[in-house]
């Protein structure tokens, strides 16, 4: 029998029973609807109607029942049973629940396009049992967002046993008559909130932290809680006092920004409509005990069916959904055991939930769960206002902060000379994305930026300058082959400091040759090249005296080649004590001058070649250069040596007394997130009407950003600038801020930044905003956030190429395998047939970051975001 005939069949004995005025409808989730207009009901109470209908077709799952007499149904102008409302969607438990037992639900998140809400934002804390820190969850919650600068309104809604005026430490302020029971039962007689100023309470003098308290226990208070019906609150006509609160929540004169509801345990009447009607964003708390998990999924399906109030007849509107898995013991190897069962059973009950293109709703687990171990300064606390808040709870923070609107930093505001539109900021925006060797000598100027590690690398004593590929040690290398007595002995092709004679891959292949045949090394090649470099900058130094030859002519009258060199190298090296004399001839060449002059050092990886062999003779190389930077540069009073290494190459490179140049390096590393915000900053500053913008809205009496270089700006204005450059938050994601985001989503495995990805994404974004401003105008920044983030996939592929094409084509092997294992992170046996080097070179480069476990062990092993996604991996726990 299918399912119309079953239907067809129950709907016959339900008239045979009842009347004809019978209609019953399949749920389009699960089981029926009944609707019924009958006097078989008079006389009878809601629940003798159903069990009645349920007696006569035993065999069917209701969901839903409409079950009216004739008299009842023409007071409400129901005159045929087709007019019942049997498809509305209540936030009740019954509904809800059935909703949640489809195969697949679509969900519409107001984050799924980086989206805010008008405030207050409401957020729900609830679990399905007791004991699992939700109040202690939402109390530190509310105290640091409310540290944050906005006004948060805690609501306590767990009417059956109210705690937290205690947990936040103004029980005793709470007196009879106050409160949430008092309001919603007053509300269902009258159908108006009354005095809503009068039952909230101030928690904090430091921030605008306040409270609704459930009321005072007591007789009174018992008598009201159990005439409130919250299940006849959603009847059609009725007056709904809840929505009747929430509505009136914005009046207050402390208008809340965040409001923070905590919710009763369990399958309790009011914690329906909380969860499935008035909440943005539900913060769901279990601990991972498999008594949880079965009740759990099914509220979390649920949730995943309901429409908050913020739903049209047009656009429905998924509440947001976060969990938090606490409290579990607090040892390491423990804590992420229960971490991984949690996210097994999260991506089980997430599974179901489809956004609006079919695809997977949930990118990352990781982003929407937060594990909190079990901490005893907070067990053993009677308020969580004594106690310092825990950076566990930042996270969970920081979900309902990012769905909070910002400020409207592009606002109309008076002023007395006209600002620039967005329209021309943003025609005028143009970022540095491209590598330092081809950006114009004029951008580059523009774009450098000075910091504490710049300057030491700049300064003339530091010998070695150490930076992973794209931190700038090119535009470095750049800034300072401009100075008048800079010589550039190595250096990237296609600069203008690049020589008919400059070393490349050919000739430190030909001078292995020279030096296999005299039985030398590296070390002593190197003085020989030191030499004749300075002899093509200053042709007046003194010549060498044990050769017959000049050296330094061109053999064929033109330019000197590289042909050039190698014969003059070998003519130097000729006799068995040529190493002892160009050394002397080097601190001849040094006495000789009259000003400090730098060697400088750069294209040193690339620039031996690409094959295994290339980078053997590489390695060899710059042993020998590093060797004797560190034995001559002492001796040596005009002459200054900066070479400029990739980190991977210095850590594996081996020289005597390592330690000494170590103490004369500098590290290029971008560890400051104010520094790496002052790049874009910078380059952004050199649009005319951004600037314009930015003093108009940041100047001070006392301070005019105008007169003072982007390095030396304080870190509020710099964050105010990036705010009207970049808005000020992400919804949807751990990390709610902007800078916040792009700092975690632009670091490699090691947790190193590049400007050059900083540079690209802006690149990437300002196309992409002038995109979306034609057809959506945004008027919160000149870039909004959807920007920033879907410029990340170009920002993935172009240092995922870098590092392929260009920098270790010989991590190619791992790439493919990577993109195979399909998923971040994963067990470390995945890579076991992979070359222990090339992991390890994997985690040197930022590619792989290993996660340990029992005794240090690799256990498992995550990509980063910044190439995650061009390897086409997705994250472990996307559901």
């Amino acid at each position: 029998m299918t399912q119309r005939d079953d239907i067809s069949r129950m709907e016959r004995i339900l008239r045979e029973a009842l009347g004809s005025q019978v209609r019953v409808i399949a749920d389009p989730f699960a089981g029926i609807r009944v609707t019924a207009i009958s006097d078989e009901f008079v006389g009878k109470t809601p629940r003798a109607r159903r069990e009645h209908v349920e007696a006569l077709i035993p065999d069917a799952e209701i969901i839903r029942y409409d079950l009216a007499t004739r008299a009842e149904a023409a007071f409400m102008d129901q005159e045929d049973v087709g007019d019942a409302p049997l498809s509305a969607q209540l936030p009740l438990w019954p509904e809800a629940l059935a909703n949640g037992r489809a195969e697949e639900i679509t969900v519409r998140f107001p984050s799924e396009d980086y989206g805010t809400l008008p405030s207050p934002v409401v957020s729900t804390f609830y679990s399905l049992r007791g004991g699992v820190g939700r109040s202690t969850a939402l109390a530190h919650a509310a105290r640091i967002i409310a540290s944050q600068g906005l006004t948060v309104l805690c609501i306590d809604m767990d009417l059956e046993a109210p705690g937290l005026a205690s947990l936040l430490d103004v029980e005793d302020r709470v007196s009879e008559g106050m409160g949430v029971v008092p309001l919603l039962a007053a509300a269902e007689v009258s159908g108006e909130i009354g005095a809503l100023e009068d039952h909230v309470l101030r928690v904090s003098d430091d921030a605008n932290l306040f409270l609704l308290p459930a009321g005072c226990p007591g007789a009174e208070y018992a008598r009201l809680l159990s005439h409130l019906d919250p299940s006849a609150w959603y009847g059609e006509d009725e007056i709904n006092p809840l929505r009747l609160l929430v509505e009136a929540l914005p009046h207050l004169a402390e208008r809340p920004d965040v409001v923070l509801i905590d919710s009763r345990t369990g399958i309790s009447p009011l914690a329906a409509p909380l969860l499935f009607d008035v909440s943005d964003i539900n913060v769901i708390a279990f601990y991972p005990h498999p008594q949880a998990r079965a009740g759990t999924r099914a509220l979390t399906r649920a949730l995943l069916a309901a429409r908050s109030r913020r739903s049209t007849e047009e656009t429905s509107c998924t509440p947001e959904v976060r969990f938090i898995v606490s409290p579990v013991p607090a040892t390491p190897e423990v804590r992420e055991l229960y971490a991984e069962r949690a996210q097994e059973w999260i991506r089980e009950w997430l599974s179901v939930a489809r956004n609006g293109s079919g695809g997977p709703a949930f990118e990352a687990l990781e982003e929407i769960v937060q594990v909190i171990g079990y901490q005893e300064t907070l067990a053993v606390s009677d308020s969580v206002m004594r106690v310092q808040s825990a950076d566990d709870f930042t996270v969970v923070a920081d979900w309902i902060t990012g769905l909070v609107e910002p400020p409207d930093a592009l606002g109309e505001r008076e002023q007395e000379v006209p600002e620039p539109s967005k329209e021309e900021v943003l025609a005028s925006l143009q970022f540095a994305g491209e590598t330092a060797e081809n950006q114009a000598l004029e951008e580059l100027h523009g774009t450098f930026l000075s910091t504490a590690d710049v300057d030491r690398a700049l300064a003339l004593d530091t010998v070695v300058v150490i930076g992973r590929k794209g931190t700038g040690k090119t535009a470095l290398f750049r800034r300072l082959a401009e100075g008048p007595t800079a010589i550039v002995i190595t250096g990237p092709a296609g600069l203008d400091t690049h020589r008919s004679w400059t070393p490349n891959a050919n000739t430190y292949g030909a001078l292995e040759g020279v030096l296999r045949d005299r039985g030398l090394e590296w070390r002593q090649a190197w003085p020989v090249l030191f030499g004749l470099a300075v002899h093509q900058h200053l042709p007046s130094i003194p010549q060498p005296g044990w050769v017959t030859e000049p050296i330094g002519v061109p053999a064929g009258g033109g330019d000197y080649l590289q042909t050039d060199l190698l014969r003059d190298v070998r003519n130097l090296l000729t006799l068995p004590e040529a190493p002892l004399l160009v050394d002397e001839w080097l601190q001849e060449i040094d006495r000789s001058l009259d000003a400090d002059h730098v060697l400088l050092f750069d294209a040193l990886d690339t620039g031996f070649g690409n094959s295994d062999n290339d980078r053997r003779r590489r390695n060899d190389g710059v042993a020998g250069l590093l060797t004797v930077v560190g034995a001559l540069g002492p001796q040596l009073r005009r002459l200054k040596f900066k070479v400029l290494l990739r980190e991977d190459i210095w850590r594996e490179v081996k020289v005597p007394n390592k330690s000494h140049l170590s103490a004369r390096s500098a590290r290029l590393s971008w560890s400051n997130k104010s520094d790496y915000l002052r790049i874009a900053i910078k380059q952004a500053w050199r649009s005319e009407p951004f600037q314009q913008l930015v003093t108009s809205r940041l100047n001070k009496p006392d301070f005019r950003l105008q007169d003072t270089l982007v390095e030396y700006w304080p870190e509020e204005f710099v964050r105010n600038a990036w705010v009207i450059l970049a808005s000020e938050r992400v919804s949807g994601g751990r990390t709610a801020y902007t800078d916040n985001w792009v700092w975690s989503r632009l670091a490699d495995a090691n947790g190193d930044h590049a400007p050059r990805a900083l540079a690209q994404m802006m690149t990437a974004a300002v196309e992409l905003e002038r995109g979306f401003e034609e057809g959506n105008r945004y008027s919160r920044s000149i870039i909004r956030p959807r920007a920033l983030v879907e410029s990340l996939d170009k920002v993935s592929d172009s240092a995922l190429d870098a590092l392929r094409n260009d920098e270790f084509p010989e991590l190619r092997p791992l790439m493919d395998r990577l993109r195979e294992i399909g998923s971040t992170p994963f067990p470390a046996e995945q890579l076991e047939e992979t070359s222990t080097d090339l992991v390890r070179l994997a985690r040197d480069v930022g590619l792989l970051e290993e996660v340990s476990g029992p005794r240090d062990k690799a256990e498992r092993y995550r990509v980063p975001e910044m190439y995650r996604k061009a390897l086409s991996m997705t994250r472990k726990g996307q559901a």
